[in-house]
């Protein structure tokens, strides 16, 4: 099975009686949930994955002190870990630095606040702008199996449905970089016979490339690690993954213009408007063209991709 899968199950057996019998007034205050860091949180995880920082757990989000106080967070807490240490074959694993506390008792706001610097829902583009798109990816992943008061739905939905400003900022700017990376700065590293530099290259090129699909998508794309994988999640994304694959692996020289093609294509039947544009740099600056509030719009065409 599946992190995911585990998490549910062990919330449907364990966590959500124990929490129905010792705490009933606050379960309809209650969210409870997988969403965050970790391969567990994509749906990505595999055999390997469990050699560090994996378990079974989930995760109790909580509203203000105002509706839950630090009493109630501190006896939930010892609840949760009341619950059985091993499940499923797997033991809890004793807190990281590196991996940190992902399972257990947080308050909602610390955690939006954690992945995305902003506490709550996201107000306008500069909020969305202003969270590397990693991190975005992480605030809406996973899954919620419960959400009494519907607080921490509302605020992973709100950072789901970015403005459609937001979608053209970010593809226009993964688009212009794919061009950079694959149909110049490449060939020319190779001119120069400079192959360590074409290998970065080729890199860049592919996580621009992800990310500018992701984007098609009007989502962000994960941590590099998981970029190439999160492709599956498109239906129309195993061409595009297997080209990448070969940019990294095999003839990048032919598998990065057919890549190029197949982007633009994608562009073109999401966006009508690029129909006559003969490449990506100009299907990029028609997509800009067409963001409607003009601060943003005049910022330059990479703006949104900086912190990416």
């Amino acid at each position: 099975m599946k992190g995911l899968e585990i998490a549910r199950s062990f919330w449907e057996e364990y966590g959500r009686p124990m929490l129905t019998e010792r705490f009933p007034e606050l379960m309809p205050l209650l969210a409870a949930g997988l969403v965050g860091a970790g391969s567990e949180c994509y749906g990505y995880d595999d055999e390997v994955s469990r050699d560090h920082d994996y378990t079974h757990g989930f995760c109790i989000y909580l509203p203000d002190e105002d509706r839950v106080s630090r009493r109630d967070e501190f006896l939930l807490g010892r609840a949760y870990e009341s619950l059985p240490k091993e499940y499923m074959g797997l033991r809890r694993s004793l807190f990281t630095p590196a991996g940190g506390n992902r399972h257990g008792v947080f308050r909602t706001a610390e955690v939006y606040r954690g992945m995305t610097g902003i506490a709550g829902t996201p107000v306008g583009w500069r909020a969305y702008l202003s969270v590397p798109d990693y991190a975005l990816a992480e605030a809406i992943n996973g899954e919620v199996f419960y959400d009494g008061l519907g607080e921490f739905t509302a605020i992973r939905e709100a950072w789901s449905n970015p403005p459609e400003d937001v979608q053209r900022k970010k593809l226009c700017g993964y688009l212009i970089r794919m061009s950079q990376t694959g149909e110049y700065n490449y060939p020319r590293s190779l001119t120069r016979n400079d192959i360590a530099t074409a290998q970065l290259t080729a890199a860049e090129f592919v996580k621009s490339a992800v990310s500018a699909f992701s984007w098609l998508h009007n989502r962000p794309a994960p941590y590099y690690k998981w970029c190439l994988r999160s492709l599956e999640d498109y239906a129309d994304g195993d061409s595009l993954q297997a080209l990448l694959q070969e940019t990294l692996t095999g003839e990048a020289d032919e598998a990065i213009p057919e890549a190029c093609a197949e982007v633009l294509a994608a562009v073109k039947e999401a966006f009508p408007e690029c129909a006559g544009d003969a490449d990506l740099q100009h299907a990029a600056l028609t997509i800009h063209e067409k963001i409607r509030d003009g601060v943003l719009r005049s910022a330059g065409p990479l703006a949104a991709v900086t912190l990416s």
